[in-house]
């Protein structure tokens, strides 16, 4: 004779079948500051791609309102002929010009064995630098010009503006260098790699990518036949 289950007693249950919530893992220290360097990471790209927007457009109002000015004093000769402006700038294309521009500045503006880090011009002189080795500011070379303004010279070189080598018939000298960069920076938002774009596309022409310089900058070869005279000052 079956009996009833007393009110008291309590049901058998699976215990393998109730759904367990199990609260989950706290991320470790290592984690949680890779996560971090991650986001930092995509804000900057965010950042810079906004800059390099802002200044783009800057410039295209600058040349607008130059354009509208010259249209008021003298009537268009023939047809009138529009200058195409690039594609805005993408958090793709501005991490690659970031990759860039950090791979050219270890190609030519690292130390040397005596401990200096000097620009092309300066490199063939004996002359007094301007901090003592392995002392310059941050962005600062031994010689006292700047990253931007050893970078300047040596895209000029390869435009055939000025030269790299010394011995060479013209060079050029950084009191003509240095005012040159800096009207182009005011004026047209100049940054190292402007003279590499392609002025329709807004990539970069063939042989100027990212990648091509950090494999240079790992061979140690910058393309020039650069004879560092300084090795040993």
């Amino acid at each position: 004779m079956l009996t009833p289950t007393s009110a008291t007693e309590p049901y058998p249950t699976d215990r393998g079948s109730l759904p367990t919530n199990r609260p989950p893992q706290p991320r470790t220290a290592e984690e949680e500051l890779r996560m971090l360097r991650s986001k930092v990471r995509e804000l900057e790209l965010i950042n810079e791609s906004a800059h390099i927007r802002v200044r783009e457009l800057e410039s295209e109002l600058a040349t607008l309102s130059a354009s509208g000015a010259a249209s008021l004093q003298a009537p268009p000769v023939g047809g009138m002929v529009s200058r195409s402006q690039p594609p805005p700038m993408t958090p793709q294309f501005a991490a690659s010009w970031k990759a860039r521009y950090d791979a050219r500045i270890r190609l030519f503006c690292s130390l040397n064995r005596a401990g200096n880090a000097l620009c092309a011009w300066h490199d063939s002189r004996r002359e007094r630098r301007a901090h003592p080795p392995r002392m310059a500011p941050p962005g600062t070379l031994n010689c006292g010009c700047t990253y931007d303004e050893a970078l300047f010279e040596e895209s000029l070189a390869r435009h055939g503006v000025g030269s790299y080598h010394p011995g060479e018939n013209v060079r050029m000298d950084p009191a003509l260098r240095n005012p040159l960069l800096r009207l182009l920076q005011e004026r047209f938002a100049y940054r190292d790699g402007d003279f590499e774009r392609d002025p329709h596309t807004g990539g970069w022409v063939e042989g100027e990518g990212h990648a091509i310089w950090e494999a240079r900058a790992l061979a140690g070869t910058s393309g020039h036949r650069k004879h560092r005279v300084g090795e040993s000052r």
